[in-house]
């Protein structure tokens, strides 16, 4: 059985600047991805009980990098283990973990370095095919060069590494999700 999936906000960076946040929810975890900024924080909750969730039931939190608009309202989750490029983090429990990792058998974290030499793609395999969170892409039509990236090279280079895995869905960091095949770089 696959993980359920659901982009819940899409984000944008014009005006203001909101992060996109996804829950995929597999067997008894409940993952929300990237719960940054966003114009109220109750739009995430009431997103979240939209699809039949609660902020208590969320086992697990994923932020693709650093960056506030991608982590402001972590604290929504206050059952969860967060999880970043190198380390889980619960309560007063650090545990460093693998550069790639599963959360569950459908839901993988890879590291995509490029907007950030710490960022992190979240896979899931949902009933609608493989979705990817991440940071590498604003949009389907661009920007081709980020304008934030410390290393475009190795930002290209994930990119090319994501793609090889043929995702059927992208959600990227700030904007509605796009099927690879709308890809104009």
């Amino acid at each position: 059985m696959n993980a359920r999936f659901f982009q819940l906000l899409s984000g944008y960076v014009s005006p203001g600047v909101a992060s996109s946040v996804s829950l995929a929810a597999d067997g008894e975890r409940v993952v929300v991805i990237d719960p940054g900024m966003v114009s109220n924080k109750e739009l995430i909750i009431s997103a979240i009980q939209s699809v039949g969730y609660s902020a208590p039931e969320v086992t697990d939190v994923i932020v693709s990098h650093l960056h506030l608009d991608h982590t402001m309202n972590v604290a929504l989750f206050s059952n969860a283990t967060v999880h970043d490029f190198m380390a889980s983090y619960k309560d007063d429990s650090w545990e460093n973990h693998e550069e790639n990792f599963s959360i569950t058998e459908n839901i993988t974290v890879v590291s995509t370095p490029g907007h950030t030499r710490e960022d992190v793609s979240t896979f899931v395999k949902a009933d609608s095919g493989l979705v990817v969170c991440t940071h590498l892409w604003w949009s389907s039509s661009g920007p081709e060069v980020d304008p934030y990236s410390h290393d475009q090279r190795t930002l290209e280079s994930s990119r090319s590494m994501v793609l090889q895995r043929k995702p059927d869905l992208i959600v990227p960091g700030h904007g509605p999700s796009f099927k690879v095949s709308e890809l104009r770089l």
